[in-house]
């Protein structure tokens, strides 16, 4: 009975030494590493730059001065003034309001076409011609500047009123008007009235009158360059002065 006892405790030994023989620790698994989900990097939108529709203005260049290399001379009036190449002079008596000889000399160009009946007009009045500066030689007991600013404020024209001093020693009153004031054309006209305090000997002053015309040859610059150049001399040396002189037309003297 003992040893029955015995060998069924053997045997239970065994069968449980058999079982955790056969007994397997299970085996950890990895972690699955999660998949990396690439994302596609954005490519930026170009951005087009707005072109400018503002059209950009061409530089303006700005004529330069004609040179004045001819000297142009009335000896009666006592006067030089400098010119472009080819210009000439021509001086006649015009009508006066008073009892006095009062003159008109015009710088020009004689291939000007139609410049004669502009030229010879004795009215006394001034009248616009092309690349041409017009000298009016009134006497001092006519008050020519006066007389002419009455005359600018009646016509309605726009004008600028300023003194111009020391040129060859006289002194001026320049009128810069909008438009031709005598003949209302659409064109800025100069006007200098010389002070009476710098008549010459003969008791003359100028007054010097230009147009600036639309496709003129001469600019302003080269027209004040003209007027900066007059000059009046003593009767005793304008004989000896450089200078071609004026035409002088006897039936208009």
């Amino acid at each position: 009975m003992k040893i029955s006892i015995f060998v069924a405790l053997s045997c239970a030994i065994v069968v449980l030494l058999a079982t955790a023989g056969c007994t397997q620790t299970p085996q950890s698994q990895p972690t699955p590493i999660p998949s990396q989900t690439i994302v596609p990097t954005e490519i930026p939108t170009a951005v087009p730059t707005p072109v400018s529709t503002i059209p950009v203005p061409a530089p303006t260049t700005i004529a330069s001065a004609i040179s004045l290399p001819t000297t142009i001379k009335d000896t009666p009036l006592l006067f030089t003034i400098s010119a472009p190449e080819g210009y000439t002079g021509t001086s006649i008596r015009v009508i006066s309001t008073g009892y006095t000889n009062d003159y008109k000399t015009t710088i020009y160009n004689p291939a000007t076409q139609g410049s004669s009946q502009i030229i010879d007009d004795q009215s006394g009045n001034y009248s616009e011609l092309a690349d041409s500066l017009t000298i009016f030689s009134y006497s001092t007991s006519l008050d020519a500047s006066q007389n002419l600013r009455a005359f600018l404020r009646n016509s309605g024209t726009v004008f600028d009123e300023s003194t111009v001093t020391s040129l060859n020693g006289i002194t001026y009153t320049r009128f810069d008007t909008r438009t031709d004031p005598f003949t209302g054309t659409p064109d800025e006209t100069v006007i200098y009235v010389g002070n009476q305090a710098n008549a010459n000997q003969k008791g003359y002053l100028p007054e010097m009158i230009y147009s600036v015309t639309p496709g003129g040859i001469i600019n302003q610059e080269t027209y004040e360059n003209m007027i900066m150049s007059f000059q009046y001399y003593p009767s005793k040396t304008i004989g000896t002065a450089p200078g071609t002189e004026t035409d002088k037309p006897t039936y208009y003297q």
